[in-house]
Order: structure tokens, then sequence, then C-alpha cells
């Protein structure tokens, strides 16, 4: 009588079915039951495929990071970064900080914010341990800082702004609220109006102080705290509805989940500017601005002197004022990239109207808009805008759009005055797309009025 057949002895058509069945962090120990089993899998890029895709998106060949070049690779770094979110040892999430958050950047490069796997895993894996050992290791957590015991800053610059970073991807800030922790926002608000950080350098924006001009995601996060604190204030005194945005887990740093139309090109002899933008400028889209009484603003900065070993200044618990207000843009040209520019992407210039949601009346507040959005050489979209009040360039901003172009998170920066007066005022804004017809009501301002 025959023996019956063993598992070696199966088609690999039969093999393949059922290792689609088997939990992927299972495949290492599989190959080293025997030679055949570890020849079969071997290089199996057909079944490390299946494998990848029963769980995660497929990956976006121009995504700006990676979870691999061959689908075995993809496969062991998704189950790695797996076992590291969800083990609850904090020395385990931590020893290799760098490839941890750089493989949970990549997850966020996929094709549909609403029906992603990996955004769903992300989501459902960033409990508060995760939150604490991950998304608050700034230096605005360092020892007398922001936070508590379970907080603290990394002990390298680069560890430092990759933390910042997911801070800003994740979308909502983390701010401690225990009697044994000191809540970011004050310490945030003190870097964000701290005048030390707007010079020449910097370029006035969130950029790095060493003049490179790549992003400073430490600022870039302080921006994101003082927004996100204010906007909630806001929205519990008034029932304004305009948080939404500031309460989404990194669904809002996906590129392309704002407002996108994507033009077809049948049949069009010359593409329209809209057509060519690949930055979706045109459209409506709200803003946020907020700033502290400029005597307070001139106390803070000039009234004591400043830290010796150029520390932060002291936190800030004084309110700021609030302003939101709705912008109407289009495209006026697009050219190509200049040599200080990310050669990759055009450079596009807009031009709209700003205007005051509130009821009350601010000088302020309403105003034509210029501006031009293009690629840095690191790949960051960067744009600056001027608000013109009767013909006159008055305040410029700049800003960086958190996770790429036409991301629902929009744009985060700050506003100065466009002489760059030492003195400031200077303050946090973001502003981001709610739709791609300009709202009708958004006409020209009244250049004879004093707006």
């Amino acid at each position: 009588m025959a023996s019956p057949p063993t598992l070696l002895d199966l088609p690999h058509e039969l093999l393949h079915h059922i290792f689609l069945h088997v939990d992927p962090a299972d495949l290492a120990r599989v190959r080293l039951i025997c030679r055949f089993l570890d020849r079969y899998l071997k290089k199996n890029e057909l079944l490390f495929k299946q494998l990848y895709l029963l769980s995660w998106d497929e990956p976006i060949e121009e995504a700006p990071f990676n979870l691999g070049s061959t689908w075995e690779k993809r496969l062991q770094n998704a189950v790695w970064l797996q076992k590291v979110l969800q083990s609850r040892n904090i020395d385990s999430k931590l020893n290799d900080y760098q490839k941890t958050a750089q493989l949970i950047l990549a997850l966020l490069y996929v094709r549909n914010s609403t029906t992603s796997k990996n955004l769903n895993f992300l989501e459902q894996v960033f409990d508060k341990l995760n939150l604490d050992a991950l998304l608050c290791r700034s230096s605005l957590f360092e020892p007398e800082g922001a936070g508590d015991v379970t907080h603290g800053a990394a002990s390298t610059e680069f560890e430092r702004q990759l933390s910042a970073k997911l801070h800003c991807y994740y979308g909502i800030p983390i701010d401690p609220r225990t009697r044994k922790s000191n809540p970011t926002h004050p310490w945030a608000r003190s870097r964000v109006y701290d005048l030390r950080n707007y010079d020449t350098n910097t370029m006035w924006g969130p950029f790095r102080a060493d003049g490179s001009g790549r992003v400073d995601w430490e600022k870039m996060e302080a921006i994101m705290i003082v927004l996100g604190f204010n906007m909630k204030i806001l929205v519990e005194e008034s029932d304004v509805p305009f948080n939404a945005i500031w309460a989404v887990r990194f669904r809002g740093a996906v590129p392309y989940s704002a407002p996108y139309q994507k033009h077809s090109l049948a049949n069009e002899l010359e593409l329209s500017l809209d057509a060519r933008d690949p930055y979706g400028v045109t459209g409506t889209w709200l803003r946020v601005v907020c700033f502290l009484d400029y005597h307070d603003f001139y106390a803070f900065n000039f009234g004591s002197t400043a830290p010796a070993d150029g520390g932060p200044r002291p936190p800030i618990d004084i309110r700021e004022a609030i302003r939101f207000l709705k912008l109407g843009i289009n495209v006026t040209k697009i050219e190509p990239p200049g040599p200080d520019d990310g050669q990759a992407l055009p450079v596009v210039h807009f031009k709209g109207v700003s205007r005051l949601m509130h009821a009350f009346w601010d000088p302020n507040a309403n105003s034509a808009l210029t501006g031009t959005v293009r690629l840095t050489r690191e790949g960051e979209i960067r744009w600056t805008s001027f608000s013109t009040f009767q013909g006159e360039e008055r305040w410029r901003s700049e800003g960086i759009q958190v996770g790429g172009p036409c991301t629902a998170r929009g744009v985060l920066g700050t506003w100065f005055d466009k002489d760059l007066d030492p003195h400031g005022p200077a303050g946090p804004t973001a502003f981001w797309k709610t739709s791609n017809e300009v709202d009708p009501n958004l006409s020209e301002p009244n250049q004879d009025a004093n707006l």
C-alpha cells in the first residue's frame, strides 16, 4: 500500500496556495525545515508579492522613501516594522530609529488615502506607547521642557528632526495635560515667536539656520502644535467647524489627498496652465493665521536678555489672536525651475484674494495675494506668498506642504513683514485646499478701501 503524499510531494501550485495562508513572519522558520522548502522560498518573488499585497498597498515607484527594491525585501521590511510597532518594549522601538521612521514614511506614500491598507495599519498600531516613543523625540521634549517622564529628546539632531517630521505627518499635536507633565504648546509658542529664528539664513521661514534651505521639521512641529491648540480652543468656544483636518491621523499627509483634478489631455493641442500645474494650486483654500499682541511680542523678544547658550526662551502662556481666511487663487504662469530649485518640477506662479471669515472687521485681513510654488533641492514643496494692501505688498509667508504635492494637510509655515523687519512682527500660519473651484464670492479686493 502506497504511503500518502507529504507536503513535499505536492505540486508547486498547491504549495504556493498553502504559503499564501502562512503568516509572513513565519517564513524564515519555514525555510529552516529542509533544503527543499528553502529552495522553494528562495527568491520566490511571485509568492512574496502576493503575500505583501494581502496586507499592504502596492508601492509607488516615485515615492521618496521605499520599502526595498524586491518583493522579498519589501515584505521583510514590512514585517520587521510591524513587529517593532506592535512591541511593548520601548528599547526595541529605538534600536534602529532611523529605519523605523523611514519605513513609516514609506508606508504613507499611497495612491488612495481612504482605502489604504497601510494607513489602516498605522492608525491601529499608533497607540500612546508608539506616540511617546517615536513622535516625542525632538528638542521640544528636552529635560525641563515639554512633555513628561515618558518623553525625551533624541541624542542626535538627525533623529530629533526625523521625530518632528513624523509628528507633523501624524497631524495631531501631542499635548499632554496631566499634573506631572508640561504641556507642549507654551514651549512650542516660545519657539514660534522667537525672532532669533527669523533671519536671512532661515529665509524667515521654517528652514534650517545653516542657510541650506533644508526644512527645519522642529520648527514645523512647533508651528503645528501652536496652530492646533489655538484652533481647538476656538472650536470649543465658538463652535467654528474648521478643525477637521487637524484631527485626522496620517491621512492628511498623503500626496494627492486634497481636492485635485486630473485633466484629460486628449485632443488638446496646447495644455492649459492648470493642466500643467503639478501642485494643484487653482481653487479655494482655507487659511489660519495666529499672532501675539505686539506689546507681548516685543516684550518677549526684547524685554530680557536672550539665553547666552542660544537655548530656548521661557514658555509663553499668553493667549494669541487667531484669524480664519478664505483664499481664492489661480495659476498665472509656469516656468522652468531655477538653479537653486529641485529640477523635477516647475515653478508655478499664482495670484488671488484673501477674505476674512470672521464677523468682525480687521484692516489687516482682506488683501490681494500673489506667490509661487516650487520644489526645493531636497524634494519638499515650498510655498511663498505676498499679501498686498492698496497695491502695496505688506506681509510675506513661507511654508512647506506636509507630505508632498496636493496633500490634504496643506502648508505649514510663518508669516512676517515683507521687508524682514528685525523687530517683527511674525507668527505661524497654515492653509489647506477645500475645492478645485474658486469661490465666486472671492472677488478682487476694493483697493480704494482701507482693507
